[in-house]
């Protein structure tokens, strides 16, 4: 009989959001997947079907984090919800920081409302192509 030990060395913020999504009860379920975090590099959105879930997982992240010596940017981190109808707040209390629940942000350049829908994303895009043509004729 073998017993092999296998220590896979993790990056800080992989450990963290492991440790999160354990701990946090994270997640959201579409269809027969559940998705707990969309993750780029440090940039992070956490998932969760109820607003003090993604709170209590804030929280762990906070606390998990600073034993590496990260930080979480509270000024840069919004909430954003799709329920309907709305929080009565726009804000709330996250280990003694408050964050903003906002209607729409931007994640990794797209833009997401919080209808769920494409269609704010589609008329930003729509506004913008006049600009980048012209840019391009210039160098043509």
């Amino acid at each position: 009989m073998c017993h092999c030990i296998i220590a896979v060395q993790l990056p800080p913020m992989d450990w963290v959001l492991e440790r999160t999504e354990h701990k946090g009860f994270l997640g959201v379920t579409l269809g027969d997947e559940v998705f707990t975090d969309l993750d780029f590099a440090y940039d992070v959105s956490l998932l969760a079907e109820m607003l003090d879930v993604l709170l209590l997982a804030l929280d762990i992240m906070n606390q998990d984090a600073q034993h590496f010596g990260l930080e979480i940017n509270w000024t840069k981190t919004k909430i954003q919800t799709i329920m309907y109808p709305p929080p009565v707040s726009s804000i709330v209390q996250v280990a003694g920081n408050t964050v903003e629940i906002v209607d729409k942000s931007t994640y990794l350049g797209c833009q997401i409302d919080r209808t769920g829908t494409s269609e704010t994303e589609v008329l930003r895009r729509i506004a913008i192509t006049p600009d980048c043509m012209k840019s391009l004729d210039r160098n043509i």
